[in-house]
């Protein structure tokens, strides 16, 4: 490049850079500008240790977590408890949400930031409110989409805009809320890794058992109790299946567990027994379509004191709740002899429960 076209280009590029700067000038006062680079909320990271509640509401719902004594709860599912991460997204995310950069004013234009009023017809915004324990409002703003930064990803933000205020902005942080249940609750119920399992049971509601077990942890594969002569296994480790049942049981919905009948013709119950004397019992209710589940904890005789210990938090954390869990480990554990055999015909025609074994990628989060 020659030192005159050099010159150009520097004198090109000053210009550009003078005519956005008048382009900023114009659409915003100085005072809009001035704000920008500052937290959204100054006062709150003095006063972070005050909020005793976040509300959080959208056009998908509304719902409140609360501080109590215990920790954080959602007081929309009786108090069940919140994941500390969450809250700590909402409040810390908020009380260090900088202003990067103003944006539109125009309120018919917040809808492409999804920065409207919650209350708009088709808003996809969300509102969250900071409270203290005399439900004073700490900070309240409408959360917008979020902008990814290709090529910085530390410089990605959020649209956001002060309800009652014109103008709205472009903003950095790590901060969000949604009003979807399961963004918040602590959802993992129960963990009993499959190495620890000595034995599982299931019964039908006709009283029907299937009794899988080890003989050690050393053992390759469960085996079946009583298998019936001349019936074959799908595999030798189709057993395991229902070994892995415990090793990571998730919820999709909690209840007081007083709210669930867990009696009547439809009532399953299942049983898992590791190798330390730990006892899990599962009572499985239907109720209006929906299979839910109660847990009971207790050792055998020979369990050691850590065990007991260990029975008893889980009693602790479960014994009041009732849990819908995810639809593969309702199957799992409500599993019958008939799924295990190898199914009868050419190439498994009519297999009913061929899915059971070849559809374990189905993890998601619609209960039954």
């Amino acid at each position: 490049m020659t030192i005159k076209a050099f010159r150009i280009l520097v004198m090109i590029t000053a210009v550009a850079a003078m005519l956005a700067l008048i382009s900023v000038v114009g659409r915003y006062d100085p005072a809009t500008i001035k704000k920008a680079g500052v937290l959204m909320f100054p006062a709150l990271p003095d006063r972070v240790n005050e909020v005793t509640k976040i509300h959080v509401r959208s056009q998908g719902g509304v719902l409140t977590v609360m501080r109590e004594a215990k920790g954080w709860v959602l007081d929309d599912k009786n108090g069940y408890p919140v994941r500390d991460d969450r809250v700590r997204t909402a409040v810390i995310g908020l009380s260090e949400l900088a202003l990067s950069e103003p944006k539109t004013k125009l309120s018919e234009r917040y809808a492409s930031l999804h920065v409207e009023d919650v209350d708009t017809d088709k808003s996809k915004s969300v509102e969250l409110i900071l409270r203290n324990k005399d439900d004073d409002d700490l900070a309240n703003v409408i959360i917008g989409r979020r902008k990814f930064s290709y090529t910085d990803l530390a410089e990605g933000g959020l649209y956001v805009r002060k309800p009652g205020e014109a103008q709205s902005w472009f903003a950095i942080g790590e901060f969000g809320a949604r009003t979807d249940p399961l963004y918040w609750l602590q959802t993992r119920i129960l963990e009993v890794p499959s190495d620890d399992v000595a034995r599982m049971v299931t019964v039908q509601p006709d009283r029907t058992r299937l009794v899988i077990s080890k003989a050690s942890p050393d053992t390759p594969f469960f085996t079946v109790e009583d298998l019936p002569d001349g019936a074959k296994l799908r595999s030798p480790d189709a057993p395991d299946q229902l070994g892995m049942a415990m090793d990571g049981l998730d919820l999709v919905d909690v209840a007081p567990v007083s709210r669930i009948n867990f009696s009547g013709d439809s009532l399953a119950h299942a049983q898992a027994k590791t190798f330390d004397g730990l006892v899990v019992d599962m009572d499985l209710a239907l109720l209006d379509g929906k299979t839910w589940t109660r847990f009971v904890a207790s050792t055998e005789a020979q369990a050691a004191a850590e065990v007991v210990r260990k029975a008893e938090d889980i009693n602790a954390q479960l014994s009041n709740w009732a849990y819908q869990l995810k639809d593969y480990q309702i199957r799992n554990l409500r599993m019958k002899l008939k799924a295990l055999l190898k199914p009868e015909g050419d190439e498994g025609d009519g297999d009913e429960y061929g899915d059971e074994f070849m559809g374990l990628e189905d993890f998601g989060n619609s209960p039954q």
